[in-house]
């Protein structure tokens, strides 16, 4: 068997083995040194494939595939700057914990640090980033199979294991890099006749949910009997199963929840939006938990995690899937491993004296809170910031996903998001290091992997961090909805101490950038529009959403304004929280 017979079998393997272990999405970026496993993936008819122009795109698409399957998607790409571009989406799915293979072709040894064109230390670039990294030896008869198989069912394992995140496997190619024919017969795949006939996987790795300890549950139902004033927080979760086990049990024991949108159920049908009641820092001087059992990762508003340093509740339980730490104030108190769904299932039943907050008051905030947000939505005003966010959480059905850009966007849907959907909406974001780059792409992979249509709610700075990835839409199976809220800038730093500084702000900060967004649209050969008012942003997101084709929906605004807009709307829902919560 010749050179490029060896590695044309070798890649056919390759892809083989990942395929049969369920890895059957392959984003693929064009290049010469990655020719084997390329023409491996497009002549294997399991295989499911996207091209990509840029490999960063490519990273952040396989992320939002990972986020939404489950399943890592394995990234392909040539040797070079090409692998380095994935860094950020690797980046993003390590700190979130998101299932990614990177499976990047390089040159050979002997092209290693000498001068050699488009070479680069590629073998462990990604660091610490990664779950495991492995250089892949180069195809050879010496090599036993069996080896080469044993190592992609361990990464396959190592990257939906516990916790999931990226894998990276370097692969190395000798020219020729042509595909080759190549025999199965050949004595060399003798070891690997199983393997050929039966079509299985040649390991498959088991990982069972973690129960929590029964001491550990005793403990914990003690203390929840026990507590004055306790408070349920819903951090960010990566299932429906975890959120609605989580509200089953503040429901059950009749305690508040906090649930932020990253939790998948602030915007379910009879969770109420907390949120608003954080608004008001009388709210967290007298609202004092003793308790506070913390659910999954991450929030989004700095709100409770200030109030906890104030609070220093005696118990401070976080329960998280996997062993990483989460306390970042250092004032976690008891750290339990454990599925959510189970450990939530244990606690139910655990409290009968009611919470210190009186029902009644508290209903009549949310209701009272809900008509002020609701009033900036009325017919005839202008489309702002806010109220996109409300009406696009009001309008938006649950066959529909959601995915919402950080900075500005992320913080206003999570806060003045309408609560009335009785499934709730599966929202995607990127809050492992909360970074803007990628966004686009991202929701193109959460759309893809779900299957379903998506809408993207996002900053004019996002979009242009992005905007190649305008050129995926048209090869999607779904379309994406993109709402570009454009305040010609970064609008986030207007509601921080800097903006006070006139001389450097708006050059150094606010960073406007004129670009045109119908332009961009329609480079793209995507649907464009701009409303005016709400009642005209209504009609136009319904009817983009009920179309087979992709839209870009401008929101224009004014980062001025929209400070004022947000301050005076959070100065008269913290009275209300002043007057109804603690009176």
């Amino acid at each position: 068997m010749s050179a490029p017979e060896i590695t044309s079998l070798w890649s056919f393997i390759v892809i083989e083995e990942l395929i049969r272990h369920g890895v059957d999405f392959f984003c693929i970026s064009p290049g010469s040194r990655s020719t084997p496993l390329t023409v491996a993936v497009a002549r294997n008819p399991k295989a499911r494939w996207k091209m990509f122009a840029d490999e960063r795109s490519a990273g952040f698409f396989a992320l939002g595939y990972g986020r939404a399957t489950g399943r890592p998607a394995v990234l392909v790409c040539t040797s070079g700057t090409a692998v380095a571009n994935y860094f950020p989406a690797v980046v993003e799915a390590s700190m979130d914990l998101q299932p990614m293979i990177i499976l990047s072709a390089d040159r050979p040894f002997e092209l290693l640090e000498c001068g050699a064109n488009q070479t680069i230390r590629q073998e462990g670039m990604f660091g610490s980033y990664t779950r495991w990294n492995m250089q892949l030896p180069l195809p050879s008869r010496e090599v036993h199979l069996n080896a080469l198989l044993s190592t992609l069912a361990y990464a396959v394992a190592k990257a939906v294991g516990s916790p999931a995140g990226p894998v990276h496997l370097n692969q190395p190619f000798r020219e020729p890099l042509e595909p080759e024919s190549f025999d199965l017969n050949d004595p060399w795949l003798e070891p690997m006749q199983e393997w050929l006939k039966t079509g299985n996987p040649s390991g498959l790795s088991a990982f069972p949910e973690h129960h929590p300890g029964a001491g550990t549950v005793t403990v914990v139902r003690e203390t929840l009997a026990k507590a004055k004033q306790p408070l349920i927080i819903a951090g960010s979760m990566h299932s429906k199963e975890e959120g609605d086990a989580v509200r089953e049990l503040a429901r059950d024991l009749q305690v508040p929840l906090y649930a932020d949108l990253s939790s998948g159920i602030r915007l379910s049908d009879g969770v109420q939006p907390w949120q608003l009641a954080f608004q008001s820092s009388g709210f967290t001087r007298h609202f004092r938990p003793d308790l506070v059992l913390h659910f999954g990762g991450h929030i989004i508003a700095k709100h409770p995690a200030s109030a906890l340093i104030e609070w220093n509740p005696e118990h401070y339980i976080v329960v998280r899937p996997h062993a990483n730490r989460f306390s970042p104030d250092h004032n976690v108190t008891l750290s339990i491993e454990a599925s959510l769904v189970h450990a939530s299932a244990s606690l139910k039943g655990s409290r009968t004296a009611v919470s210190g907050i009186k029902t009644e008051s508290a209903e009549e905030f949310f209701r009272r809170a809900g008509e002020e947000i609701d009033a900036e939505t009325l017919p005839l005003q202008p489309v702002t910031e806010i109220s996109a966010a409300r009406l696009t959480s009001r309008l938006i059905t649950t066959e529909q996903l959601l995915f919402i850009s950080n900075s500005m966007p992320v913080r206003d849907m999570d806060t003045y998001a309408f609560n009335g959907h009785h499934n709730g909406i599966r929202c995607g974001i990127n809050r492992g290091v909360s970074g803007i780059d990628g966004i686009l792409s991202t929701a193109a992979g959460f759309a893809e992997g779900y299957r379903k249509a998506a809408t993207l709610i996002i900053g004019d700075i996002a979009f242009l961090h992005d905007l190649n990835a305008l050129s995926l839409l048209s090869t999607l199976s779904f379309p994406l909805q993109i709402i570009v809220l454009n305040n010609n800038g970064g609008g986030i730093f207007s509601f921080l101490p800097v903006s006070e500084y006139s001389d450097i702000f708006e050059t150094h900060f606010a960073t406007p950038q004129n670009y045109s967004i119908h332009s961009a649209a329609e480079t793209f050969g995507v649907d464009y529009a701009c409303p005016e008012t709400n009642s005209e942003f209504s009609e136009i997101y319904t009817a983009a959403s009920a179309s087979n084709r992709s839209t870009v929906i401008e929101v224009k605004g004014s980062r001025q304004e929209n400070l004022q807009q947000h301050r005076a709307l959070q100065a008269r829902i913290s009275a209300l929280a002043d007057h109804y919560l603690y009176r």
